[in-house]
């Protein structure tokens, strides 16, 4: 499959990109250039300089390809933040329509959806639930691209996968009794949801517009993986529990 990937050199598009080269033809972009470890591991992947703010860069960028997914992310100045998470998502869902492209994988905060609102409740949150982003700048932006895509699946035949996550660990950093937030997923299991949405059959979706967490199995069971494993049959690899257990003396 032919995919465009935006926002790829931050910090989990370079684990996407290593899961994902060996299958599929990457067009590999950001407003930075690629780490040069990725640039020689995977010489015959492409690799441009795109800035998700720009329209034209991003049609360009979309030409000939089967799927884009939108990793860009500002967390913190509010001008870029809105024009990068909200309008950039407007971008992307408008370049797909011009290229006839079906399938869009999004990419937020797991409080786009479940923001303050949530954090009373502590049983098996589901990313199906109200929205209630709150408004912290990170959220409502990311919130707003959300509300962009599903409103253009509800228009043009696309099929949006919006994968979100919170607290991403590597494998080192697994262990005992670290503890951290209930929601973590390790950096190669968040990689597979990608590999997974791009090979499901999008007739397989509920709809043209589904959202997902994205966390490995966790004791408090706060937030739910149930939907990621029964539509896309995510299933992590890597034992988040352990940070929550006692270490052995």
């Amino acid at each position: 499959m032919r995919v465009l990937m935006i926002g790829a050199n931050g910090y989990m598009g370079p684990h996407v990109v290593q899961l994902l080269a060996p299958q599929h033809q990457l067009r590999i972009t950001d407003i930075h250039p690629a780490p040069e470890e990725i640039r020689q591991a995977f010489p015959d992947q492409e690799y441009f300089d795109l800035d998700i703010t720009d329209f034209d860069q991003v049609l360009s960028a979309a030409e000939g390809m089967d799927a884009i997914i939108n990793l860009a992310v500002v967390r913190r100045d509010p001008r870029l933040a809105f024009l990068v998470n909200a309008q950039g998502c407007y971008h992307v869902m408008q370049a797909a329509v011009q290229h006839g492209i079906r399938r869009v994988i999004n990419t937020g905060p797991h409080f786009t959806v479940a923001g303050p609102s949530y954090e009373g409740l502590d049983f098996e949150i589901s990313p199906d639930g109200p929205p209630q982003s709150g408004t912290g700048l990170y959220a409502l932006t990311k919130s707003l691209g959300h509300e962009v895509c599903r409103a253009f699946t509800r228009c043009h035949e696309i099929y949006v996968q919006d994968l979100l996550f919170n607290s991403l660990r590597d494998l080192s950093q697994l262990v005992p009794a670290a503890r951290g937030v209930p929601f973590v997923v390790s950096w190669r299991d968040a990689a597979e949801a990608f590999r997974l949405s791009l090979e499901i059959d999008l007739q397989r979706l509920p709809s043209r517009f589904e959202t997902f967490f994205i966390l490995g199995d966790l004791p408090q069971a706060k937030f739910s993986n149930e939907k990621a494993k029964r539509i896309l049959g995510f299933q992590p690899q890597d034992d988040v529990s352990v940070l929550w257990r006692q270490a052995k003396n």
